[in-house]
Formats: C-alpha cells, structure tokens, sequence
C-alpha cells in the first residue's frame, strides 16, 4: 500500500458530483455510502477517469454529473476523446443501503439499489463491461484510485448508528 501511495505525483480526494480524467499519475480517494463511483482506465493511454454519482436519473438534458447515467455518459465521452474505446476497464462501486428511510421491496428500491442500477444500465448502452464491482449492502466503503495502474483499493467502513466511520 505505501509504495501505491508513494508512486503518484498527487493525491485528491474527489467529492460527490465530481469526476476526474486525467493522464497524471493521481492517486484519488474517496467514500462512498449510497452513492457509487465508477472507474474508467486505458492501460495502453494511462489515461483513467473516475466519477462519484449521488444520484441515479437526471431528470434534465443538461450534463449535471451528480447523477449517475450522466456522470457515466461524460467520463465515458471524454475516454473515448483522449483514449478511445480499445482496452477500457471499467468498475463499479458503492450503491450501499446505509440511509434510513422506511421499508424497501420489489415496488421500493432504496437509493443505493437505484444508483446501481442505473449504473448497469448505463454501462450496458454504452457497450461497457464491468470487469470488477463492490456494491450494495449495508456498509460504505472508502476508495483509492490509481490512475497511474487502474487499480482500487477498497476498505469497507462499519456503521456506528446512522454515521459511517473508518474501520477493519
């Protein structure tokens, strides 16, 4: 783990409805809850991409990656810009039920199921396969993207009450 940190030139944390592409050989992190990233990466470019979605429909035609369909379809677009489509790996994460909010069923999805969703399916439009995932359950889970490597690494967090908090 400490040589993946020490091999980039920066670290950023990346907030809900944000997106980085990049070439440089950033090393992203963040935590996601309901919310779901996906990473893009061309191992032939080292170009990668990451997105943190909230959402899962934007309602609007306006490019507004807070939500997930729109979020997938901008970093996908710009891929395809820098790097094209030949050796793209994607993944998919998040998608927890970690909101209190009543009963959920077959006619009730909690948020994190919908984000999920939403994402396979626009994945699956764009032509994309999902060459590794962690989603769904109960815990959120903090995140490191290598774009130098495309690589993840993921630590599950445990809940303590509503909050969500580091651990094992």
């Amino acid at each position: 783990m400490r040589d993946c940190i020490n091999g980039h030139s920066s670290n950023v944390y990346l907030k809900p409805g944000e997106v980085i592409i990049s070439q440089n050989p950033i090393l992203v992190s963040t935590i996601l809850g309901s919310c779901i990233a996906v990473t893009i990466f061309s191992p032939s470019n080292k170009i990668g991409a990451i997105c943190h979605a909230m959402y899962p429909c934007n309602p609007t035609d306006d490019v507004n990656v807070q939500y997930v369909d729109s979020a997938i379809q901008y970093v996908f677009g710009k891929m395809l810009e820098y790097a094209g489509k030949i050796d793209l790996i994607v993944k998919l994460f998040g998608g927890a039920k970690v909101l209190a909010g009543g009963e959920y069923g077959e006619d009730r999805m909690a948020i994190g199921e919908q984000n999920i969703s939403q994402a396979k399916r626009t994945l699956a439009e764009l032509g994309l396969a999902i060459a590794n995932s962690d989603i769904g359950g109960v815990r959120g889970r903090k995140l490191l993207f290598s774009i130098k490597t495309g690589d993840v690494y993921l630590r599950r967090l445990k809940n303590t009450g509503n909050a969500l908090c580091v651990g094992e």
